[in-house]
């Protein structure tokens, strides 16, 4: 989880668009407003091009996003990375745990679980 030195949207935000291999690529002018409802956040928090691709790839679907972004085994490694450098709850929030939940994860790290 180190910084690159540029804001997650940075990734995101470009001007054209690759949908995949076989498809062209297309240059687009970034404009929100031209999109309805949630495609219209989407535009504004990711930019026109990642926009694009949320919707080619899961338009027509229902998503849900799980509250948690990492998975056990990252967050174990993160965990085992960082325990003797940053405090349970700095990791505690960067994770969406509870200090007392990386707490836990620590002990397991100790035991060698």
């Amino acid at each position: 989880m180190k910084n690159a030195g540029y804001k997650t949207s940075d990734i995101f935000k470009n001007d054209s668009l690759q949908l995949n291999n076989e498809e062209e690529v297309i240059d687009i002018n970034s404009n929100p407003k031209r999109y309805s409802g949630v495609y219209k956040e989407l535009a504004e928090l990711i930019g026109d091009a990642a926009t694009l691709k949320v919707w080619k790839r899961f338009s027509g679907l229902n998503i849900t996003f799980p509250q948690k972004l990492y998975s056990k085994e990252y967050r174990k490694e993160y965990i085992r990375e960082n325990m003797q450098v940053a405090k349970p709850a700095e990791m505690a929030k960067l994770l969406g745990l509870s200090e007392r939940r990386v707490r836990q994860i620590m002990e397991e790290i100790k035991r060698g679980e």
